[in-house]
């Protein structure tokens, strides 16, 4: 019997058609080498028994392997082949060794699958401020009006204060850790206004920003419970799963007096005073400061979306986009006599994409400025444009307009199926005789002529101060 003996270097990479050598001790194999057509050698450990002949393919052979390849070197090759006849050996032979091996790739390919899916899962894992964005996200895709408001009101007293717990998941945050968000917002003083914050900061405190803010938080995980189920989802969160189940904010109970400085009313010689004084204004801040009066307190914003298209000699078309509507409604005013005589000098000239195309800052600070020159000559208590729209809508109601007349010309919220859904009358006639009504009396407000206090009670809140109540001013 021929001895077994182990190739040399040179004899290996000199093969020209197949080579074997031993593996270990007799019986545990070969490492079989052989050449294919294109050159390259192929190294397979072989197994032979007087009833089978099987081969596994090892690699091949190369003096400098190139790295990420299957190519090894000889010693490399002879130490692959010793370890499959070991654990081949362990197995019972070669062919058992392969349906193991097969299995335990099999198996691990199952782990692999499920380590992938579960690093996929954690990426999809929405965070309490991805949440936050994504519930900003839905409001911008829905046209709401209050998209950009949210959006700032979160990344101002969610992200940027509290970093720690935006970063959180968001089925992870707990009523407690809302609830001292809503705290610790309450807490904080205003920030100054304007570009660059340089503005003095308003003299008022945080209640009214935490209410809001409570109420928010309260819808975005109401709607974050759903969200992974909508259809047509678009934007940066939109692959975000938030896994919520119940809702923290839910728990916490609307902040005491959030909104006590924006429902009280001016009296009536006092916004007598405010339009005598608007008729001092140049002529564009006039016009559209009183065209908001004028059609009854209005909101800024929606005015001052109106385009011409939106306008014509008897009617303007006001677009009303806030609340929890699919799309905005029409809001259709009248133009009586004289709301035609106040907006006629933004009429004379079409250059802009409107007739009120102002910015919505410009108009807020005529009713601020307006506010500081009245109430430093004794003549009003401060106001604010939300103060005035509240005196027009009491006002209103002094004058005999009823609370559904009113709803239709300041477009209040709508409730009820029958409202929402299937009323779609313009209420025009009615609106019309309103704004007629209403024009008069503010004009004998400016004149005098209108008697001021009569059949007007306007009711102040009372607020704890101190320890005892005092009627707000």
């Amino acid at each position: 019997m021929a001895k077994r003996t182990r190739l040399t270097e040179m004899e290996a990479h000199a093969v020209k058609s197949r080579q074997s050598e031993p593996v270990g001790s007799r019986g545990k194999g070969t490492l079989l080498l052989e050449r294919k057509a294109s050159g390259a050698i192929l190294a397979f450990y072989r197994e032979r028994t007087a009833a089978t002949d099987k081969r596994l393919q090892l690699g091949i052979l190369a003096k400098k392997p190139q790295p990420g390849t299957s190519e090894q070197t000889l010693n490399e090759l002879r130490a692959e082949a010793l370890r499959v006849a070991t654990e081949a050996g362990a197995a019972g032979g070669l062919g058992k060794y392969l349906e193991l091996k097969a299995e335990r790739e099999a198996a691990a390919e199952v782990e692999r699958e499920l380590l992938k899916r579960k690093a996929e899962d954690e990426a999809r894992r929405g965070t309490f401020g991805e949440m936050l964005d994504a519930y900003a996200d839905h409001l911008e895709q829905s046209g709401k009006a209050s998209a950009r408001k949210v959006r700032s009101l979160f990344r101002v007293n969610v992200s940027e204060f509290r970093p720690a717990l935006a970063a959180k998941y968001a089925n992870e945050v707990q009523p407690e850790e809302i609830s001292e968000l809503l705290s610790a917002v309450l807490e904080r003083t205003p920030k100054p206004r304007g570009i660059g914050h340089k503005a003095k900061a308003p003299s008022t405190n945080m209640r009214s920003t935490t209410d809001e803010l409570r109420r928010y938080l309260r819808t975005a995980f109401n709607h974050a419970a759903a969200s992974h189920l909508a259809v047509g989802k678009k934007g940066k969160s939109a692959s975000k799963w938030f896994a919520v189940t119940s809702n923290p904010a839910a728990l916490i109970p609307t902040i005491e007096d959030a909104k006590g400085g924006n429902t009280e009313s001016l009296e009536p010689a006092e916004l007598g005073e405010l339009l005598r004084l608007l008729d001092t204004l140049p002529e564009q801040k006039q016009a559209i400061a009183k065209t908001l009066i004028y059609l009854g307190g209005q909101r800024i914003k929606q005015l001052l979306a109106v385009r011409w298209d939106d306008i014509d000699d008897d009617t303007i078309c006001l677009l009303d986009a806030k609340g929890r509507k699919a799309a905005a409604w029409e809001h259709l005013l009248p133009i009586t006599r004289r709301v035609s005589e106040i907006i006629a000098p933004l009429l004379a000239d079409q250059s802009g994409p409107g007739p009120f195309a102002v910015h919505k800052d410009t108009v807020s600070r005529i009713f601020s400025d307006a506010s500081k020159v009245l109430v430093a000559a004794g003549k009003t208590s401060p106001f604010n444009w939300q103060r005035v729209r509240a005196t027009c809508e009491t006002l209103l109601a002094a004058n005999g307009v009823s609370t559904d007349v009113r709803a239709w010309l300041l477009s209040h919220g709508r409730t009820g199926v029958q409202a929402k859904h299937y009323d779609r009358n313009s209420y025009l006639p009615e609106k019309t005789a309103a704004l007629q009504m209403w024009g008069t009396y503010l004009d004998g407000l400016v004149s005098g002529e209108q008697e001021t206090g009569k059949n007007v009670i306007v009711l102040a809140k009372r607020r704890k101060v101190g320890g005892r109540e005092n009627e707000q001013e």
